[in-house]
């Protein structure tokens, strides 16, 4: 018969402590023979348990450790050390903090020690695998296939008590190439069609500078507003407009649920909330747009990137399109509220008032889109610039008959109803023709 219940076996959170336990304390009473004999094991084992539990006690028989006490080959501690401070000071992953800072040690090793401090973030799973496509952009030819989206800043724990104090841009309006990774980035106080469209402008007429095809370029958005995302219908201006019928390219929308259309823009946006807005500290706005155009050439050109084979975005531009001019990632990030307000007089007295000659807007692009431009969605000023011309907007009215076959076929003398302000309703009523 088995000297322990199972009952109590299984109730015990430790079997093996509950069976030396009861082992030794049968030993203590009845000898170290009949105990063998009964638990049906050595007189050895019994000797040894008994003589651990009487020196001891109790916490004798629970499982020692069975690592070696000295190896050879262990990370130093100061190394150790030295991890870690490079991992508390930026958040990379443990093979690019061994390629950044250099580290004596292996990426396993790293990984090791970070996991054991406890720093280490979890990856974030989706339930259903997404398709790679990995291979399929491989195939694109270098700068042609261009990813437009814009990201709001105002979500960023870190950055947004600066943004409010400091008056810091709200929108980021990023610009990524999908074979070689390439980053353009512009900035701006307002999620506005213009902004959007003076960011396209800008990097085609760039693009073509350097005597680029633009018929092979192709600008791929969301369905947001700023990107004509709204439109049912073609029209003759706009952001489409801009970039098929100025510069000869092409714009397609992102198709619906498909998430991962922009996969590569929004892994930008990842990357620069932790690499960037988490870490970076701004005292104005000049100080913000120098750090952000020294973190777009970081990541032109000494950046690599992990899933293009640890190259940047330089070395593939230079390895697909050796005679291409590589100063064409040179480009600088724009702030478009503060150019624009440095092109526009700032008036001394309330009311109207226009902005400078065009040719002020030489060299930056916006030229072009000054003549016979109109108001467009998104913007709130002439030609489709914000804040560059202030007019009181009147009240739209739109009337209807009470009576009649048709919203405009009312016969004459016939009461209208009229919806608009409450302050146009008194004066509407006195026109209004009596029975």
């Amino acid at each position: 018969m088995c000297p322990v219940s199972y009952c109590t076996m299984i109730r015990s959170r430790d079997h093996k402590y509950e069976w030396r336990l009861r082992m030794a304390l049968h030993a203590h009473t009845h000898g170290i023979r009949k105990t063998a004999r009964k638990f049906r094991c050595s007189r050895n084992t019994v000797r040894r348990w008994y003589r651990r539990f009487l020196s001891q006690g109790r916490s004798a028989l629970r499982e020692l450790s069975r690592a070696p006490k000295r190896c050879p080959h262990k990370t130093p501690p100061q190394v150790e050390a030295q991890v870690l401070a490079a991992r508390r000071r930026v958040p990379f992953g443990a093979a690019r903090l061994r390629r950044e800072f250099g580290l004596p040690c292996s990426a396993s090793a790293v990984a090791r020690i970070l996991r054991q401090a406890g720093l280490t973030r979890r990856r974030r799973t989706t339930r259903k695998r997404k398709r790679d496509l990995r291979e399929v952009k491989k195939q694109y030819p270098p700068l042609a296939e261009w990813r437009l989206d814009t990201k709001y800043l105002r979500d960023i724990p870190h950055y947004w008590p600066q943004m409010s104090q400091r008056h810091l841009p709200r929108f980021q309006y990023t610009l990524r190439e999908v074979r070689t990774g390439a980053l353009f980035l512009a900035f701006g106080d307002e999620l506005s069609a213009t902004y959007a469209e003076l960011t396209v402008r800008r990097l085609l007429g760039h693009l073509k500078q350097y005597g680029l095809d633009l018929t092979t370029v192709t600008i791929q958005t969301d369905n947001g507003a700023e990107y004509d995302g709204h439109t049912r219908r073609r029209r003759d201006r706009g952001f489409t407009a801009t970039v098929e019928a100025a510069f000869a390219a092409s714009h397609r929308f992102a198709p619906p649920s498909c998430p991962n259309a922009n996969a590569d823009v929004e892994t930008v946006h990842s990357l620069m909330e932790t690499e960037f807005y988490d870490l970076e500290d701004f005292a104005e706005r000049t100080q913000f747009m120098e750090k952000a155009a020294i973190y777009q050439q970081y990541f032109n050109f000494g950046r690599p990137n992990s899933w293009k084979g640890n190259n940047t975005p330089f070395e593939l531009l230079r390895e697909l399109a050796p005679k291409l001019d590589p100063r064409i990632l040179l480009l600088p990030p724009v702030d478009w509220d503060t150019v624009l307000t440095n092109t526009t007089n700032t008036p001394s007295q309330v009311g109207h008032y226009l902005p400078n000659q065009p040719e002020t807007f030489a060299g930056t692009g916006l030229r072009s889109a000054w003549p016979g431009s109109r108001r467009r969605r998104g913007g709130s000023g002439a030609g489709g610039f914000p804040s560059l011309i202030r007019r009181r907007r009147w009240p739209r009215r739109r009337r209807w008959p009470a009576t009649g076959p048709g919203p405009w076929q009312a016969s004459p003398g016939t009461r209208v109803r009229v919806r608009c302000r409450p302050r146009c309703r008194r004066r509407l009523a006195r026109r209004r023709p009596r029975r």
